[in-house]
């Protein structure tokens, strides 16, 4: 709790600037030549992003030294990179474990505990994982016990029950993973699916934990410790450009943002209104887009921009904001979840 307090303030200290200092997080699923496009890269261009990240100098770092580098000391190296993956699939340590064994690459793997005390043959076994620990290059976290979609839990009960879902996923799969691993565990959660909302964000603060999204950007210190983006790579997303993109990325400070609240059970607001923070950027060519990568039209109101929403599905629903820098190729970068449920939840159950 006393670390998550320290982010916060260091948070409120640089809004009004920008980041000091900032990294990228990258995130990844399969590394396999088979298996859906959506959650997967080859092999082969797994390869080619580690060895252009070295080629470009950025240095892959831990997950835990880039977190308290931009939330604790404030000091990072230069073109700090962490490279993380979702779910414990086979593949990684089939394809991805060897890669980063042989150049020396820390990484962190955020695990279900469910799948794999029931032994689900499409992902690590807990024998592989504690061989990956004990060779000291990976690091592991939590990502529930059974990845469901977290604001199905509880759905249509009181808010004490939900609490209680909601606390067991989180509690239990950290428990599990900790008689485990061991040391090897991390305060760090990711969603699954990428999925927030104010009830879990607020039970991992309480936690002193930090919070790991899905949408994409870089984090600094203007970054809330419980919804830190990542860049997601996957077939048709993973192409050189894409990931020189990810890695020169800056985070957007947005200081002031009109109605937080990340899951609707029905459609929000037609419009979002937030501030921008000061910073390195082109103010002037700050634009935002649709997932679909359709640019949305927007107004600015004294020193606050005013965006018109895309029609929202039940799911995920998405929104990029990005500014070149003022110097450099790199573009400063902010991305917001919608999350909306249909009249009956039921998306949230598929």
């Amino acid at each position: 709790m006393r670390r998550w307090l320290l982010g916060v303030c260091l948070a409120a200290l640089v809004q009004a600037s920008g980041a000091a200092e900032h990294a990228t997080i990258l995130l990844y699923h399969r590394v396999s030549d088979t298996g859906p496009d959506s959650t997967r890269v080859t092999p082969a261009r797994f390869a080619a992003h580690l060895d252009l990240i070295k080629d470009r100098g950025y240095q892959v770092i831990p997950l835990t030294e880039l977190l308290e580098g931009i939330y604790g000391s404030g000091v990072l190296p230069p073109q700090a990179v962490a490279l993380t993956f979702d779910d414990a699939y086979r593949s990684i340590g089939e394809a991805a474990y060897s890669m980063l064994r042989d150049r020396g690459l820390p990484f962190t793997v955020f695990v279900a505990t469910d799948a794999l005390d029931d032994g689900a043959s499409a992902f690590l076994s807990w024998s592989t994982l504690e061989s990956m620990a004990s060779e000291g290059l990976a690091t592991f976290g939590a990502h529930s016990r059974s990845h469901a979609h977290l604001e199905s839990l509880g759905l249509g009960a009181s808010e004490a029950l939900k609490i209680t879902a909601l606390e067991q996923e989180i509690d239990g799969s950290f428990a599990r993973l900790r008689s485990q691993l061991g040391d090897a565990v991390i305060d760090v959660f990711a969603y699954p699916y990428g999925e927030y909302s104010r009830l879990s964000e607020s039970l991992l603060a309480d936690r002193g934990l930090y919070g790991l999204a899905q949408q994409s950007g870089a984090v600094g210190a203007v970054t809330s410790v419980t919804r830190i983006p990542r860049f997601p790579f996957y077939i048709g997303g993973d192409d050189d450009s894409r990931l020189l993109t990810a890695l020169a990325a800056e985070p957007l400070p947005v200081i002031d943002e009109e109605n937080e609240q990340v899951f609707f059970p029905l459609s929000p607001a037609e419009q979002w209104r937030f501030r921008p923070g000061d910073g390195s950027y082109r103010r002037e060519s700050l634009r935002c887009y649709a997932a679909s990568g359709e640019p949305l039209e927007q107004t600015w109101e004294d020193d606050a921009l005013v965006v018109s929403l895309p029609v929202m599905k039940p799911g995920r629903n998405k929104v990029n904001c990005t500014a070149p820098a003022i110097s450099g190729p790199g573009y400063f970068w902010y991305s917001r979840l919608w999350l909306l449920g249909d009249a009956d939840g039921l998306w949230l159950q598929k």
